[in-house]
């Protein structure tokens, strides 16, 4: 009997020391998990052509896996072209700036939103992996372009279209020279960096929404794929105040030895005109005219 009733008090002790752990992990679990699950819902606003793309055409392409992607193009002048990547939550407009610097400096520039956003079809982001199928229906239209040649065709990625596009040339030798903006340097970081502060309970609540949507984690590392791109030229730029400042020093010193890097002083997530408006532009034409030369 008394070993009975202190086994019922250790019982209690220990009830009354782990149940609070595990409500606060829990708790701490739901909470990122919740915070994760809003970067999947996001605004779809319509692109809008500018008045300087005159020249520009309205493009429909279809995925290997069915999805309807909607986008511009804009003929090239001197035979080389880009296929251009958005972001998340963003649209074929923020690549803008990128498109006019490209396009004015004669080549041809596919713009394109990416399954789930702006007028494109799909039902879900996923933050590069299915995205790698947009690419390569980007690149083959492209390549069949009368004005291009197929052997002078980039592509240029932000954020989780730098994720795809780098998938893509990785194992597509075509892929003539490559812009990567703000890369991650693999998608299972990108999902859980920004939630490390509880380690592995807040991380973990942060991939639920990624496991949920059957997204693969483990296949999209940029960090791999950018050694399978070279010798191609390779151009990584980033910013000085983006998040996941360890992470990027980490990808500069990986590709130092045979790609062109620049980390732009202040500026952040995108948007580097803004910061750079002279540098940016000259930087990215002289990279373009020079990657994928006659």
């Amino acid at each position: 009997m008394a070993g009975l009733l202190k086994r019922i008090r250790w019982g209690r002790v220990l009830g009354v020391l782990v149940l609070p752990c595990v409500l606060l992990a829990l708790a701490l679990g739901g909470r990122a998990a919740w915070r994760s699950e809003q970067y999947f819902h996001y605004p779809k606003p319509a692109p809008v052509l500018p008045a300087d793309f005159g020249d520009a055409r309205e493009v429909t392409l279809r995925t290997d896996d069915g999805v309807e992607l909607r986008g511009w193009y804009l003929p090239s002048r001197n035979k080389a072209a880009w296929v251009l990547a958005h972001g998340l939550s963003q649209t074929r407009m923020d690549l803008i700036p990128e498109a006019r610097v490209l396009h004015d400096g004669g080549h041809g520039v596919l713009l394109f939103d990416l399954r789930a956003h702006g007028q494109s079809g799909g039902e879900t982001s996923t933050w590069g992996d299915k995205e790698r199928q947009d690419v390569r229906a980007a690149l083959a239209y492209v390549r069949a372009q009368p004005d291009v040649d197929p052997a002078r065709v980039g592509a240029l990625g932000f954020s989780i279209g730098s994720a795809a596009v780098a998938e893509v040339a990785a194992k597509d030798p075509q892929v003539a020279a490559v812009v990567l903006l703000s890369p991650f340097n693999t998608l299972w970081l990108a999902a859980a960096y920004d939630f490390r502060r509880f380690g592995v309970v807040s991380q973990t609540g942060a991939l639920i929404p990624f496991w949920r949507r059957g997204i693969a984690l483990d296949e999209v590392r940029t960090i791999d794929a950018v050694d399978r791109i070279q010798p191609r030229p390779l151009f990584i730029v980033a910013g000085t105040e983006e998040s996941g400042q360890p992470l990027l020093d980490e990808l500069f010193t990986h590709v130092a030895g045979y790609a062109q890097t620049w980390r732009i002083p202040g500026a952040s997530h995108g948007n580097f005109t803004a910061t750079a408006p002279q540098e940016y532009p000259r930087r990215l034409l002289e990279f373009a005219d020079t990657a994928l030369k006659r």
